[in-house]
């Protein structure tokens, strides 16, 4: 059995090889989106009858998110530095991913001429950072992907990144109340973190110091999930941060993990079967990010994100110029191109950033009486 505790140190875990799994299962979730039909349907789907490839792996992106967030925040306990390695490892990458999505994507698929398609307010409005990772403004440009299955998004898994900010804001919040320092104040917080996810608040399109009466609050519409998606998000997102606070008391195995699997596959026709299957997940993921049967096959390098982020667009790309590819075929094709972009992105963007930023925090933190450097595992 492993603790959790233990796997939550930089070398006890296989944590970057769920985000790749993760990664690499939305990208193939999408593939039956974004390609014409060919007979064939997401069989993980099928098999459950409420969520597919792709709902899992932003699943499991929030869990393992919940998980390191908070203890990234309670290793710190500093607001600045937390706010900085989370700005390092968001924002980068969408800078990046936006202007190749202005001056790469659009000129080579635009049916506009390219003067129309540079003098556009809608080209240029791409480059706003800040509503793409706060206000949930996707990527779109003119004349470009019109006639796609999936018209027009460049980016389809944008739509995450708000719901991932606002989670911040409540380890933030909750860090800042003193909460994340013991296995019932992260309790706590998570529960707040819940009555924050039931209570939706409605923003202006364009958030100014005017507009700021205009912010709604109200109860979610549970009748609404995401497309394509039987839950949400962001209670995954508050059972890591839960988890984090009972590190201690839980310890991870294969049997316990199977044994979940099989009360899934034993009542899998029953009202309780999507429960029970979001239990034998959780605890598979878990499983799967710590036990040391896979940690050779722990990647040296996290281009997860970039995958996440590129995988979409290179597949639209795919899907424009060859609409008739099955989804396999279409996969095969992109999947070069997406990892040649995660790669670039890593090695040229996120990697040199987390450790500029890195190193500057420890420098500080090192100058000060008693401080110990920012560990990495904090950054992510």
């Amino acid at each position: 059995m492993t603790p959790l505790s233990h796997a939550l140190s930089r070398k006890g875990n296989n944590f970057d090889l769920v985000r790749l799994l993760a990664a690499v299962a939305v990208v193939y979730g999408h593939s039956y989106l974004l390609q014409s039909p060919d007979g064939t349907t997401d069989w993980v789907e099928n098999a459950l009858g409420f969520d597919g490839f792709g709902a899992l792996g932003v699943y499991a992106f929030f869990l393992l998110s919940g998980m390191l967030v908070t203890a990234s925040f309670d290793r710190q306990r500093s607001v600045p530095r937390f706010a900085v390695l989370r700005i390092a490892r968001l924002w980068p990458a969408v800078a990046l991913g936006s202007l190749v999505t202005v001056f790469i994507v659009g000129p080579l698929f635009t049916t506009l001429p390219l003067r129309e398609y540079f003098s556009s307010g809608m080209t240029w409005a791409n480059l706003d950072n800040f509503s793409t990772i706060v206000m949930k403004t996707g990527w779109a440009l003119p004349g470009v992907f019109e006639h796609n299955r999936f018209p027009v998004d460049v980016c389809g898994p944008l739509w995450t990144l708000p719901l991932e900010v606002r989670c911040y804001l409540i380890v933030l919040a909750t860090g800042l109340l003193g909460l994340l320092s013991s296995a019932r104040g992260v309790a706590l917080a998570a529960a707040l973190g819940i009555a924050a996810f039931v209570l939706r608040v409605h923003l202006p399109p364009h958030l100014t110091p005017h507009s700021l009466p205009l912010v709604q609050i109200g109860l979610r519409d549970f009748t609404e999930t995401p497309g394509g998606y039987s839950f949400w998000p962001e209670p995954f997102f508050m059972l890591g941060m839960l988890l984090y606070g009972l590190r201690e008391r839980i310890s991870i195995d294969g049997l316990t993990a199977l044994a979940f699997t099989m009360v899934f596959l034993v009542f899998r026709d029953t009202a309780g079967a999507q429960p029970l299957f979001y239990l034998a997940f959780v605890y598979g993921v878990l499983w799967i990010g710590t036990t040391p049967l896979l940690r050779r096959f722990v990647p040296r390098h996290d281009y997860s994100y970039g995958i996440y982020l590129y995988g979409f667009m290179v597949q639209q790309c795919v899907a424009n110029i060859a609409p008739q590819l099955s989804h396999v075929a279409a996969v095969l094709i992109a999947a070069p191109f997406i990892l040649l972009c995660a790669a670039l992105s890593w090695h040229c963007v996120e990697r040199p950033v987390l450790m500029w930023c890195r190193g500057r925090l420890a420098r500080r933190r090192a100058a000060r009486p008693g401080g110990v450097p920012v560990s990495e595992q904090a950054v992510r």
